[in-house]
């Protein structure tokens, strides 16, 4: 019998972690090659990961909703023949060069993206390198993982020592079983000989005994372990409203002409058209009035210090799934008829629901459009995808009466809403924009006069 290591691969340019959303084997299960191991969600898409080799499984790596280093032990084999420690060639991991924060220009947030996580600290390996002590004025080298996981921590870089040149996910491990507390003075005095002391010591117990009273399961309570794609929306979310200064800004929209026209085309489209939706014809107007707007159409990278404005857009359409929310994106939504826009969200949205989104299908969005159809509510206060700087919000349609020449009329109307991030629009450009699209969809005729 021979032992085989499977390590995690490098399953992305950039990626230097992953998520175990799922295991397809467990210990002493036999498997085959290329039947499933594990899915791993990664800040670009969820990898289905295969075996390698026959075997039958030793080791898995972690827990379900555990991050893994790229190179880290994924699965441990036991095969027939071979030699003790054979390792996967396929999945030798590179050295890791210091790498640039990857932006959202590549990945659009929340479109299964995954937003980089805290680690659940795991025992680890032992070190057989000397730990290196560090001055505080000594720049640390470490990958843009590590440097997250720590600030998601709480800690500094320059406190923990490095087995080798760089920081790695094990000297966090180490340093986190080993207190994650600097190591305090000796005194010349024992312990015992103060009273202070001992009495803090007593209170610290007693505090730490109520806190796992307190976080004891109560009768009836159930525990959900919040993981994959509902913990990247939650961090997503968090840190969206963290530090982006949102404002909303809502208006009622007319569409009575609007959604005439709708019924007209779909009484005239052909069989092998798509049946129209006012979606469509919503993006119309928008792409058309982004024209005179561009810093809707735009991003804010305020990590680097400057704005991104779009010619083309390509707008995010969140979509609600099983799974959770997904934004595929809508490519060049400014250069389609609204036929090619109609059958491009329905194909959007049905490979959001399989998970059969390409990754192409998620990537590039300039701002984001986000709509509950007959669900829509009367108002809606969206939050930003950052670093985009607005997201829309367009409402449910309802029958309203209106007085024209002294006598009640029906007519359709729909709020419509804008959020915005102050550091870059102001509110009355909002106000602005919105009368601008809001008249484009009182005339609807107007939007295809260019």
């Amino acid at each position: 019998m021979g032992t085989f290591r499977f390590k995690l691969p490098d399953i992305g340019e950039g990626v230097v972690e992953a998520e175990i959303t799922a295991w397809h084997v467990a210990v002493g299960d036999e498997v085959s090659e290329d039947d499933p191991i594990a899915d791993a969600m990664t800040d670009k898409a969820t990898i289905e990961l295969t075996s390698p080799v026959d075997g039958v499984i030793s080791k898995v790596a972690c827990e379900e909703g555990e991050m893994l280093a790229v190179g880290a032990d994924l699965v441990v084999f036991k095969t027939e023949g071979g030699d003790e420690d054979d390792e996967a060639e396929e999945a030798e991991p590179e050295t890791v060069a210091e790498l640039e924060p990857e932006t959202s220009e590549d990945v659009t947030p929340l479109a299964t993206a995954i937003a980089p996580k805290a680690k659940t600290p795991s025992v680890p390996k032992p070190v057989s390198k000397p730990i290196k002590s560090r001055r505080a004025s000594d720049k640390v080298m470490a990958s843009p993982a590590v440097r997250r996981r720590a600030e998601s921590l709480g800690l500094n870089l320059s406190d923990i020592p490095a087995a080798g040149d760089r920081l790695t996910h094990e000297d966090l491990d180490a340093y986190l079983l080993e207190g994650a507390k600097p190591k305090a003075a000796p005194s010349d005095k024992p312990e015992s000989s103060s009273p202070k002391v001992a009495s803090a010591s007593k209170a610290n117990d007693s505090k730490a005994d109520a806190s796992k009273i307190e976080d004891e399961p109560i009768e009836g309570e159930t525990r959900i372990k919040v993981i994959g794609l509902r913990r990247v929306i939650a961090q997503r979310m968090q840190e969206a409203k963290r530090h982006i200064p949102h404002f909303t800004y809502v208006d009622e929209i007319d569409v009575t002409a609007l959604e005439a026209m709708r019924r007209r085309a779909n009484g005239k489209k052909a069989d092998n058209k798509p049946k129209l939706t006012v979606l469509p014809l919503l993006i119309r107007a928008l792409a058309v009035t982004l024209e005179d707007w561009p810093q809707f159409n735009a991003r804010y990278e305020d990590d680097k210090g400057y704005i991104s404005q779009f010619k083309n857009l390509n707008l995010g359409m969140a979509t609600q799934t099983d799974q959770g929310l997904i934004v595929p994106v809508l490519q060049k939504a400014n250069e389609m008829s609204l036929w090619q826009m109609a059958d491009e969200i329905s194909r959007l949205a049905e490979a959001a629901r399989t998970n059969t989104l390409d990754p192409n299908d998620l990537k590039g969005a300039t701002t984001t459009l986000t709509s509950l159809g007959p669900l829509g509510g009367i108002v809606t206060t969206p939050v930003i995808n950052r670093p985009e700087v607005a997201i829309f919000g367009p409402n449910k349609i309802r029958s309203k009466l209106v007085l024209e020449d002294e006598k009640p009329v029906e007519r359709k109307v729909m709020n419509f809403s804008i959020s915005c991030d102050h550091r870059v629009i102001d509110g009355y450009d909002a106000a602005a924009m919105i009368q601008d699209l809001k008249a484009k969809l009182e005339d609807p005729a107007s939007i295809f006069l260019l």
